[in-house]
Formats: structure tokens, sequence, C-alpha cells
């Protein structure tokens, strides 16, 4: 279950929907976590083949114990993390994994006080994202629309 105090608003085509505060989330604090199906390198790739590419971009990749990991969140199944938009340039939270039985778990925290009203918002990682392009005219404006990571580590 996510935590209180977060909401889904539409913003626009581009970006499509985004999660809201509604309450404030102090520097530290756990936020939520970002949940779907746990699978394998060799999994995340057979559905990298099958998948559209709306669906691609729900698809979370992490290195954990020395693998390659994905949480695959392209089931619409009213989690909040799925959600969450990307702003590599002022951040409000960020991705860590907390391990929880041998399993991991991608859990969003506050990298700064979060008042009510404002998006959260997390960087995806290094990389030449479309919507960070200085050459991408409708991109300038909303630099945080795509949900698609890279394969990275978070801690």
């Amino acid at each position: 279950m996510d935590k209180v105090g977060l909401d889904i608003r539409y913003i626009n085509a581009f970006k499509g929907r985004g999660i809201f505060t509604s309450a404030l989330f102090e520097k530290g604090d756990f936020v939520l976590e970002y949940r779907g199906e746990l699978i394998t390198k060799e999994e995340w790739e057979r559905r990298q083949r099958l998948y559209h590419d709306s669906l691609k971009v729900f698809m979370f990749e992490f290195h954990f114990n020395g693998k390659l990991w994905c949480v695959d969140a392209a089931k619409e199944d009213g989690s909040l993390g799925r959600l969450v938009n990307d702003d590599h340039i002022n951040p409000n939270a960020k991705i860590k994994y907390l391990t929880v039985p041998g399993k991991p778990h991608l859990c969003l925290f506050a990298i700064r006080d979060i008042g009510p009203g404002e998006a959260l918002t997390y960087s995806y990682g290094d990389s030449d994202w479309l919507w960070r392009s200085k050459n991408c005219l409708g991109c300038l404006v909303m630099s945080n629309m795509v949900r698609y990571h890279p394969h990275q580590s978070f801690l």
C-alpha cells in the first residue's frame, strides 16, 4: 500500500500522469515503493520483444547482488511508483533499494522537504534521454515525462 498524502494527477498529453503530494514529506522520509513483478534479465529481454513501447517505459532495470534485475510495473495495478516522473536537474526524491528477506525493494525517499501540491520526481540516472536534449523543442518545457529506466545501481 502506498503512503497517504499522494495523489495521481493528469499533467498533459506529453507527460501523461504524475504523482503529487497532498501532505508534507520531510527530507529523509520514505515516500513510496516502485512496485511490480521482479524479473530476471532474461525475462526482461523476452518482454522487451513482446511489449508495445508504451509498456516498456514501466520496466525499471537495476543491479542487485551483481546481477541485472527488473521491476516490471507495466500492469496497471493501482501502485503509484510507476507514475513518478523524471527530473534530472532538481529532483525532490531518490530511489534506494532495501533488502527485505533477500529480495530488493525499490523505495523512493525525499531528498529535501516536499510541500503539499508538488510533483514527486527523481532522476532516472545518467542518460541521453530525448526529453533532456536541448535540441528537442517540445521537450525543453516538459523535461520529465518518460518512465524508462537505465541499467543502474542505486547504492
